[in-house]
């Protein structure tokens, strides 16, 4: 009987050791969960994104971001993780942009954000409802916002004066862009005088709904080919079939525009505005921004490029983790970080509110907040996987028609044909 007691005795110290050794561990430690963000583009604005998560990590032991980031486009990060959802090895969150948004979405993966939203009401509250609109799906929001990007028409003010205009009077129009880039161009020096446009459509749906146009009319069918469409692209033809502008194949384009306006061999380039602090960084000439130069008599509207973060995770813990870790990504601090980093329209409105954060750049830098004041709607994205498919056609396409190798109308009834096919595919 005593050798019972005592060794019961023992149990119940060893079990009360235990306890005390259990109790000690932190329980943040305890309870820390992982979660892996994945981003493309890493050269564009990889830096501020991973010093938003390392600032998260700091305040944040009870979540761990494994954020994985390489230089990947838009598409292509999306055709990899697509599969990575096939083959169940999916990141719990993963950057987009507007073009993509869709294909998340329609693959059932992506998870709504709005509860996740709504758990942060301060938060809630400070954000841009109108710039929030662009990340939502059929009422639902779809991704964590982290920038919305604007065209910008990038001027370089010494060439500018040298050529006797003023970059205080920017371009308005085309017939004034237009003559602006010709007095820019010097053919003997393969100096231009413009580039404005993209080897996909983010560009070209700016002018078009400017013009009054659409990429897809009020019954769902393409509306690429029509006057407003045609009326575009004649517009850019004309101007490289002056000398006034250069024609780029899509597959050099994004290794050749900046350096065009950098080294000084394009006076004006129209292009993302999230470009500005990349672009400013390197030339030895002045830089200012004004809005998009629109068709003569239109009425400006331009495309908001939506970059955000879409959560991919399905067990509950994960998707708790996730949702902490995507709402760093609108708080005040961080939206005056990521708006300075990319020269885009501020989400949260406490952020350009206080002079501390974005009132003093802005009063630093006045043409960036012209470019705020533009009116936009979101960029159209084709349903599901087929926009990747759509964009390669449409820069293929703009190029036949720059060159001259078909006409605004042929090259622009090809797209919409290709455009039908993939919506019916659909």
């Amino acid at each position: 009987m005593k050798n019972s007691s005592t060794t019961f005795r023992l149990a119940v110290k060893a079990a009360i050791f235990s306890c005390a050794i259990a109790l000690a561990v932190p329980a943040t430690v305890l309870a820390q969960s992982e979660v892996r963000i994945v981003s493309g583009q890493a050269s564009q604005n990889g830096n501020v994104l991973k010093e938003i998560f390392s600032g998260f990590a700091e305040k944040n032991s009870d979540v761990k971001v494994n954020f994985e980031l390489d230089n990947r486009s838009d598409l292509d990060t999306t055709q990899k993780v697509l599969a990575d959802i096939v083959a169940g090895t999916a990141p719990d969150a993963v950057r987009v942009t507007g073009a993509v948004l869709r294909a998340y979405v329609d693959s059932g993966r992506a998870q709504p954000l709005d509860s996740c939203l709504s758990s942060a009401p301060e938060l809630a509250a400070q954000l841009d409802s109108g710039l929030l609109e662009g990340f939502k799906v059929n009422g639902k929001l779809y991704a964590m916002p982290w920038y919305t990007t604007l065209p910008a028409l990038f001027i370089n003010d010494d060439a500018f004066k040298a050529a006797g205009l003023d970059p205080s009077r920017p371009p308005q129009t085309w017939s004034e862009i237009e003559a602006a880039a010709a007095k820019l161009t010097d053919k003997s020096a393969n100096k231009f005088g413009v580039l404005m446009y993209m080897p996909n459509d983010y560009l070209f749906e700016a002018q078009l709904r400017s013009a009054g146009g659409r990429i897809v009319g009020a019954d769902g069918k393409p509306a690429v080919s029509s006057p407003e469409s045609i009326a575009v692209m004649q517009f850019m033809r004309g101007l490289v079939e002056k000398g006034y502008m250069p024609a780029i194949a899509p597959s050099s384009f994004w290794g050749q525009f900046a350096a065009l306006f950098q080294s000084g061999d394009v006076g004006m380039l129209l292009i993302s505005s999230s470009s500005f602090p990349a672009l400013t960084g390197k030339v030895n000439f002045h830089v200012s921004l004004a809005p998009m130069p629109i068709k003569d008599g239109g009425a400006r509207l331009v495309t908001a490029s939506s970059n955000g973060f879409v959560m991919l995770a399905t067990d509950p813990v994960q998707q708790a983790a996730t949702c902490k870790a995507l709402l760093s990504l609108i708080t005040p601090e961080n939206v005056a970080k990521t708006v300075m980093a990319t020269a885009s329209s501020p989400h949260n409105r406490a952020a350009a509110e206080k002079a501390d954060l974005l009132g003093d750049y802005y009063a630093k830098n006045p043409t960036l907040a012209s470019i705020n004041t533009q009116p936009s709607v979101g960029w159209y994205s084709l349903p599901g996987k087929n926009n990747s498919e759509f964009q390669t056609a449409f820069g293929d396409i703009q190029y036949e028609i720059l060159t001259g190798t078909v006409t605004a109308s042929e090259g622009l009834q090809k797209l919409a044909t290709t455009m039908a096919g993939l919506l019916s595919s659909q």
